[in-house]
């Protein structure tokens, strides 16, 4: 299964994910590519494998992703082999950070093999996040004006959590995992 963990930037979407696979260990990073800067906490494949722009589309054109997405300039994309390897494996979920483009698709190919989240937070609070993590006041708003689209797809999550508690949060997750999969 898939684990599509969505929200706007500063929701906490890969502190999450942190958390859960430290917790989990029938949880892996889903493998996914990015042209963005890596992160001072990032290494390559956790989260992202890291592409030059002209990698990342040399790989598009070969027919190499299933899906990419343009978000804040940089490109993101799943690659048609990972995808394959949701399907394949029995013991182990993944989980990875998707916007909500990128959800649609995933869940209308995975189907039942797909569980999206979606974590809320206040405005504020994002701002505070972004902020803290070292985004410049003008770039936090320049994330957060793509906020009101992304929020226009809640509906089409499983789940809808906010995230203003780091282990109520995980654990919600972590039990939602579970009773999906004893159905």
């Amino acid at each position: 299964m898939l684990i599509i963990l969505s929200g706007v930037s500063g929701a906490g979407k890969n502190t999450v994910i942190c958390e859960l696979i430290k917790r989990r260990k029938d949880l892996r990073l889903f493998p996914t590519c990015t042209t963005r800067e890596k992160r001072k906490n990032e290494r390559e494949g956790q989260p992202y494998f890291f592409l030059t722009k002209e990698g990342f589309l040399k790989k598009q054109k070969d027919g190499e992703f299933f899906e990419t997405q343009e978000t804040h300039g940089n490109l993101y994309g799943v690659l048609n082999k990972s995808l394959e390897d949701v399907g394949k494996m029995t013991k182990i979920d993944f989980i990875k950070d998707i916007d909500v483009c990128g959800n649609i698709k995933l869940k209308k190919e995975l189907k039942e093999n797909a569980l999206s989240i979606f974590l809320d937070v206040p405005e504020d609070e994002l701002f505070r996040r972004l902020i803290a993590r070292g985004e410049s006041e003008e770039s936090a708003r320049f994330r957060l004006s793509r906020g009101a689209m992304e929020k226009e797809h809640i509906h089409e999550y499983d789940y809808v959590i906010e995230n203003l508690n780091l282990e109520e949060t995980v654990q919600k997750i972590s039990d939602i995992i579970e009773k999906t999969k004893k159905q």
